[in-house]
């Protein structure tokens, strides 16, 4: 059955092959034994970096037992037993040595009358020393195994010393050592020329072994399974000497949720010792945030890193592109077209079991492929290209277009993703795959567990996105520390409080701009520029915040570009257009000009961040009142320029204005005082500048008194006369009507008749502040009555 190769995943994966190809031929890959962490239910090897990516480990009780090695070796220790402490029981029919620290005391001990070898550091309490013995004195012994099921070779069954293999923390200070379970195992072994002999399967069971049987009785039983009946063997033949439990932490595959063991295969490697000093020269053109990663974790991990075990026993995978005859000779191809010209079947799929059934006959031999399939990080990383089908087409494109500007993932990839395109892109194209990079935290639920569906501590994204907004939740993870690689747990709270505090007050001004220029009929011809402090101050503010807002976008600190627009937002909402609502709602050209400035410039501005809303001011400003032929969407704009210098002088006056009348109004707060109640005097203390004219409205008092002092205080006249009640008492019947206007439904900008509730009191106010009602409220009459109502 023939399948056809011209979809993305093929061309994907023939671009896979080709940079396959470009490192076998430049002599960075070879082929070897590789011990790693392997999973049985998978069949297949796997990475450290994607069990430490997301720490997937677990607390696991195991047998630890101590088993007795009979010295061999004719002399004094002949007879005395070597106590060798393993966790894993299912190792030791694969026994080939002991190990020993020869740096290390030993001792010929006595426990019961029999002669036992240990380190004097972990000598047992009850044990007689009859001769304490240097570890180098040691070296050479042999020893009888528990088991013969592995063929000897020359050197096995003696003790050796490796470093960095025993410590004396724990156990007896010798070890026990089957080359093939355990890196540093089989590091061992291949020193010591003692070979890997593998008594386990590659689903994890253990291999029949006809010609030397002593193991027979675990002959096909899964590894772990073993445990137990070795242990009753042990102990059955006088061998097991000490029997425990521990507690402690493995590794498991979070796929299949599968303990992992340390298994050795054949495997093929990248060669990383040779691309180090590049790999590390690399790292200097990025820009990394957060930026400690760049010398930290990202470069420690370059500095340590061992050569990539690339191939895996899969079968959904990009196979590996090597084709093998009986006598060694190799072909690697690098395409579609070169299989099809050498093997003279065309239209194959790539995929297995198809592309296995591809063989290549070349001068009387026949090739076929290797049964591996790469790595999933070799794939991944290579998606700068593949995912073009580079270089068998759009060569143009990817050249202008690599290293990529930016990528984004979370922490672990430092590990992963991110060391793994920083290998291919350094062993392919002598640079970096990436200029700027943006390493995220973990976001965990409100528990401060990991976000699990098991924990069900999260709340459900659908939900969210439907009562809160995307423009909310974006704006909230935007401005997370998740942006700079820390932490953070996920706070419902602060998720509404950026709907509350800057989504809504910004869609308020928009609203409040169009319904004032569309009853004053304003479009962009009428568009002028003000002279008023507040619009000049504004507009200030503006360039100030997009200014910083692009530096630090340009530089990728997303959070410290945040910041700033949510400063602006409650400028905006909370003091310009509050300040300015007079003019605004009598149709001031000025106002109404510079809030469309505002809120136009703003929208093409901050739409990386508030996508949605930015859309929809740009539709209820640009495209409802510009007569231009301005682009379709926001996000089709032209980013918007900072015309002339940001005056910081202005913005300081105005912040200390602002905080003179939060200082004041805490006052009145304090004091219980309302701010339509009038009062006489604020005495402001400090030698900063500020706008008189704006305190005075703002904190509602009638004068203001300066006295030079250092720092900036404020102190508030409290007393309130009988002319500055019935003046708030007007203030109050002003606030009452519009409220009145809005629960009727009063059109806007209209005029109304009013009666009010006649007292001896209000008809002092109205008689006093008639035409200031009048005003405030578009009210036509008032009409003294019995009740407050709308005519």
């Amino acid at each position: 059955m023939e399948h056809a190769y011209k979809t993305t995943d093929i061309t994907y994966m023939e671009s896979v092959m080709w940079a396959f190809k470009q490192l076998y031929d430049k002599g960075l890959i070879y082929e070897g034994v590789y011990t790693s962490l392997y999973c049985t239910t998978c069949g297949t090897p796997v990475s450290h970096f994607e069990v430490s990516m997301d720490n997937t480990y677990k607390e696991v009780e195991d047998p630890a037992i101590t088993v007795r090695f009979p010295i061999t070796t004719e002399g004094k220790y002949k007879g005395a037993n070597v106590l060798a402490w393993t966790t894993t029981p299912w190792t030791i029919p694969s026994n080939s040595a002991l190990v020993i620290d020869d740096k290390e005391t030993y001792a010929l001990a006595e426990i019961n009358d029999e002669k036992i070898i240990v380190a004097e550091k972990r000598l047992y309490s009850e044990a007689k020393i009859l001769e304490k013995i240097a570890g180098k004195d040691l070296l050479g012994l042999e020893y009888s195994p528990p088991y013969k099921s592995l063929k000897p070779v020359e050197g096995m069954f003696k003790i050796y010393a490796f470093e960095g293999m025993v410590n004396m923390e724990e156990g007896t200070g010798i070890v026990h050592s089957a080359p093939g379970f355990g890196e540093i195992d089989t590091k061992m072994g291949k020193h010591c020329k003692l070979g890997v002999r593998m008594a386990i399967d590659d689903e994890g069971k253990f291999i029949s072994h006809a010609e030397i049987a002593d193991d027979d009785f675990i002959s096909g039983m899964y590894y772990s399974k073993a445990n137990e009946p070795i242990r009753t063997d042990l102990q059955s033949r006088g061998l097991l000497f000490k029997d425990e439990k521990i507690l402690h932490r493995f590794p498991y595959h979070d796929r299949c949720n599968t303990l992992l063991i340390q298994k050795a295969q054949n495997s093929w490697f990248i060669d990383i010792q040779k691309l180090k000093p590049e790999l590390l020269q690399n790292n200097e053109k990025i820009n990394w945030i957060p930026e400690h990663l760049k010398e930290g974790r990202f470069k420690i991990g370059l500095s340590q890193a061992p050569d990539w075990c690339i191939s895996r026993a899969r079968f959904w995978a990009t196979p590996m592109p090597v084709w093998e005859s009986t006598d060694g000779s190799r072909i690697v191809i690098s395409s579609i077209k070169e299989l099809e010209e050498l093997s003279g079947q065309k239209g194959k799929d790539l995929h297995r079991p198809y592309i296995d059934e591809i063989t290549i006959t070349k001068n009387g031999k026949m090739y076929k492929r290797r049964e591996e399939v790469l790595d999933s990080w070799f794939e991944a990383a290579s998606m700068p290209y593949a995912q073009i089908h580079y270089p068998m087409e759009n060569e143009t494109k990817f050249e202008n277009n690599f290293p990529g500007d930016y990528i984004a993932e979370y922490i672990a990839q430092t590990r992963a993703w991110f060391f793994f395109m920083h290998v291919l892109s350094t062993a392919l194209f002598k640079t970096n795959s990436f200029k700027n990079v943006v390493s995220t935290g973990v976001m965990a639920g409100s528990d401060g567990r990991k976000m699990s569906k098991t924990y069900g501590n999260y709340t459900d994204p659908k939900e969210t996105l439907e009562t809160i907004g995307g423009d909310a939740l974006r704006l909230y993870l935007m401005s997370s520390p998740l942006l700079v690689g820390e932490n953070a747990n996920f706070d419902i709270s602060e998720l509404k409080s950026k709907l509350n505090n800057v989504l809504n007050p910004l869609w308020n001004s928009l609203k409040f701009f169009d319904m004032y220029a569309e009853l004053h009929k304003w479009n962009t011809a009428k568009l002028i520029q003000s002279t008023n402090v507040l619009d000049v101050w504004i507009l200030a503010r503006l360039n100030q915040v997009l200014a910083e807002f692009s530096t630090n976008i340009e530089k990728y600190l997303i959070p410290e570009a945040v910041r700033p627009v949510e400063e602006f937002v409650d400028d905006l909402s909370r003091w310009y257009v509050r300040r300015s609502r007079d003019r605004i709602s009598q149709g001031d050209p000025e106002a109404l000009s510079t809030l469309y400035t505002v809120l136009s410039t703003l929208s093409k501005g901050i739409a990386p961040i508030i996508p949605f809303l930015c859309e929809n001011i740009y539709q209820q400003t640009v495209k409802k009142y510009d007569r231009g032929n301005s682009p379709e969407s926001v996000h089709l704009a032209s980013y918007p320029e900072i015309t002339g210098t940001v005056d910081n002088d202005l913005i300081a006056r105005m912040k200390t204005t602002r905080d003179i009348v939060s200082l004041a109004l805490a006052i009145r707060t304090e004091k219980g005082i309302k701010v339509r109640q009038p009062l006489q005097t604020l005495t402001i203390s400090g030698s900063a500048e500020y706008f008189e004219d704006l305190i005075k409205d703002e904190v509602n008092v009638k004068n203001i008194k300066l006295t030079r002092a250092v720092g900036l205080s404020v102190e508030l006249d409290t007393e309130i006369t009988e002319e500055l009640e019935l003046e708030g008492l007007a203030r109050e019947m002003v606030r009452n009507i519009q409220d009145l206007r809005k629960a009727t439904g009063s059109k806007v900008g209209s005029k109304v008749d009013v009666e009010y509730s006649s007292s001896e009191k209000t008809d002092k106010v109205v008689s006093m502040f008639e035409n200031y009602i009048k005003t405030k409220a578009l009210v036509n009459e008032l009409k003294a009555g019995t009740e407050l109502k709308l005519l």
